[in-house]
């Protein structure tokens, strides 16, 4: 039987620990869509263009992994792309709680949808996105977070924002 999965986030940025979820999955289904979400609510760093260039290049070795972009209730993605299982991380037991609320109300709506967790493993319990950038404003080191290539983008646009909150 072939198997598809969608892991949907914001990945702003995509971390150590999102990749480590992503690799751990790709060995267990046949395709994994990775669905970066566009939620302005979230006021993310970078575009949904930016976020999706950055984890196609990331998970570029992977070749069962076929990442995009959306701005639609998850569970209408997994239609069009006829999936019906959902990989979400965990890190901690708050996240288990939101995440548990997520899983029922997805499958209230759409009963064939199967939330798969996966636990963080090591460091990457600790760690999300809103962390990095925060370290990243600081001045603190965050390639040991996320691929440098990623890191050396957080940190211009830092440069280049508060460039311009200088010149107000």
């Amino acid at each position: 039987m072939i198997t598809h999965a969608m892991y949907p986030g914001t990945f702003d940025p995509l971390t150590y620990g999102h990749l480590d979820i992503i690799i751990r999955a790709h060995k267990i289904f046949d395709e994994i869509f990775l669905a970066v979400a566009e939620n302005p609510q979230k006021n993310p760093m970078f575009s949904l263009k930016e976020r999706v260039v950055f984890a196609k290049q990331a998970t570029a070795t992977l070749s069962n992994v076929t990442v995009f972009g959306f701005n639609d209730l998850t569970i209408n993605v997994m239609k069009k792309k006829q999936v019906n299982i959902l990989i979400r991380g965990l890190r901690t037991r708050s996240d288990f709680e939101y995440e548990i609320q997520l899983a029922k109300i997805n499958n209230y709506f759409e009963k064939e949808i199967e939330t798969i967790f996966m636990t963080s493993t090591g460091i990457w319990a600790y760690l999300s996105s809103r962390l990095v950038k925060e370290i990243a404003q600081y001045g603190g080191k965050i390639d040991q977070f996320i691929p440098n290539f990623i890191a050396k983008k957080v940190m211009e646009k830092l440069r280049n924002t508060s460039k311009n909150i200088e010149t107000l």
